[in-house]
This record gives C-alpha cells, sequence and structure tokens, in this order.
C-alpha cells in the first residue's frame, strides 16, 4: 500500500484546492536543475501537504466526537439532575400528606 492508498482510506481524495496546491509547489520545483532534486522534491511536496489535510481531517473528527460527548454527558447529567429533582419533590409532596393525615 503506497501512501496515496492509506491517505484515501483514511480521508477520502483530496478537495481541488488542495491538489491545485500539490500542483503549484510541483511546478516551483520543476524550474529546480537537477532532475534527482526534482524527483525528490516532487515526493515531499506532496506527502507534505497530504499529511497536512490528514492532520486536519483528524483534528476536526476529534472535535465533532468531542462535541457530541459534551453534549451526551450534558444531557445525562440534566437528566439525572432532574430525575433526583422530582424524588425529593414526590417524597416531601408524601410527607406532607401523611403528616396533614395525622393531624
Amino acid at each position: 500500500m503506497n501512501h496515496k492508498e492509506f491517505f484515501e482510506i483514511l480521508i477520502g481524495k483530496p478537495p481541488l484546492e488542495i491538489e491545485l496546491e500539490i500542483e503549484m509547489k510541483c511546478r516551483e520545483v520543476e524550474q529546480l536543475p537537477e532532475s534527482v532534486m526534482k524527483a525528490y522534491s516532487f515526493a515531499l511536496v506532496k506527502e507534505n501537504r497530504l499529511q497536512d489535510y490528514l492532520i486536519i481531517a483528524a483534528m476536526q473528527r476529534i472535535q465533532e466526537t468531542e462535541i457530541k460527548l459534551m453534549r451526551y454527558e450534558m444531557a445525562e447529567h440534566h437528566r439525572t439532575k432532574n430525575l433526583r429533582q422530582k424524588k425529593k419533590l414526590t417524597f416531601f409532596n408524601r410527607l406532607k400528606a401523611v403528616l396533614g393525615m395525622l393531624r
């Protein structure tokens, strides 16, 4: 599995903006005098930009997951808080009713 296949599995195909940016960098490298340096620089430019995109996509997914977790925890907290309050209110209401019957 080469690095392109790896990135496509993880994040899908990069958007056109990123592909354009990679192509622009590659054209800058094309102006270098040595062919060995050109080939090496092409590979570095492509891999570097794809890794940046991978990190950004991973951070976005982590952020989305943390937001979902926070919403779930808040909802669970409010649900349990409301359950506790309802139990206290019903207990006091029952106690008042019993004390009212004893008079």
